[in-house]
């Protein structure tokens, strides 16, 4: 098997480019920018306002060869600076990435799976672009509430469906499933889902205020402020059961406001989230 060598040198932000095209020119073959190690890095999330963080002002820089060029013209480049090597065999990253996903087992009737698992009766999920494959912990606890509030023939309501797997799995366990996101590529990427699985769930990007009626079970896998700038909308198409997750447990106070009055039947927390279950009367 092949031998990559990695060099990786800590630079000032500002040398970045001038030192990655010297090590492209003596035979890199690959950059990588990334964080040093032991620096904290603050990135701006959704519910932040004003300016971006600035960036690290210290870059780590990663540079691959097949052939490690002459110690003498690395120093060259570098101008002095220590420098690490380390030996990377190769691999096959058109399969490796796969034994990152793992079939996700809710219960005996309800299992996530991608195509490459080929089980029976799974709901399969091609991990694209589209959040959602059943791995991350505020996906569980949107597909636990499915299999626990899902009734044949009932209505499920799936905002900010992403994937289209919460809409997927209400309606696999026999819900007639609308999944709503204002992404067009989550839609095309959910209706190709519908489509592989032949499930009868419908995918839309329409806005949630336009959307008419009310839903035995409405699920929502998104950020508390943005269930919070939803909440009207959300508890007037709720009319049973009312599904959250997504919620960083330091902002899981937001959405209990927005619901007040209404009945908090479960709350599930860890690793740092908040799922939230409402009965609606």
């Amino acid at each position: 098997m092949a031998t990559w060598h990695a060099l990786s040198v800590l630079l000032a932000r500002p040398a970045v480019a001038s030192v990655g095209k010297a090590l492209m020119a003596l035979g890199a073959t690959g950059l990588q920018e990334d964080v040093p190690p032991d620096m904290v890095v603050r990135y701006k999330q959704p519910w932040d306002k004003g300016r971006n963080p600035r960036p690290p002002s210290t870059v780590l820089l990663r540079a691959w060869f097949r052939t490690p060029p002459p110690d003498a013209a690395v120093s060259d480049v570098l101008g002095g600076r220590d420098a690490t090597w380390e030996l990377q065999p190769d691999e096959d990253w058109n399969e490796g990435w796969k034994v990152h996903f793992q079939p996700v087992h809710i219960s005996p009737r309800l299992v996530i799976a991608a195509p490459w698992h080929q089980l029976p009766g799974a709901v399969v999920i091609e991990p694209g672009n589209a959040f959602g494959t059943g791995e991350h912990r505020t996906t569980r606890s949107c597909l636990a509430a499915v299999d626990r509030y899902a009734t044949p023939g009932g209505s499920c309501l799936d905002v900010g469906c992403g994937s289209g797997i919460l809409a997927l799995a209400a309606a696999h366990l026999g819900m007639h499933a609308l999944g709503t996101d204002i992404d067009p590529e989550a839609i095309v990427a959910a209706r190709a889902a519908a489509v592989a699985n032949d499930l009868p769930a419908e995918f839309e990007t329409i806005a949630l205020s336009a959307v008419p009626g009310r839903y035995d079970l409405v699920v929502a896998n998104l950020y508390a402020e943005v269930i919070v700038e939803l909440g009207p909308d959300l508890r007037r198409l709720a009319g049973g059961v009312l599904a959250f997750a997504g919620i960083l447990s330091d902002r899981a106070h937001l959405v209990e406001a927005a619901m007040e009055g209404l009945t908090c039947i479960d709350k599930d927390e860890g690793e740092g989230w908040t799922a939230l279950t409402y009965r609606v009367a």
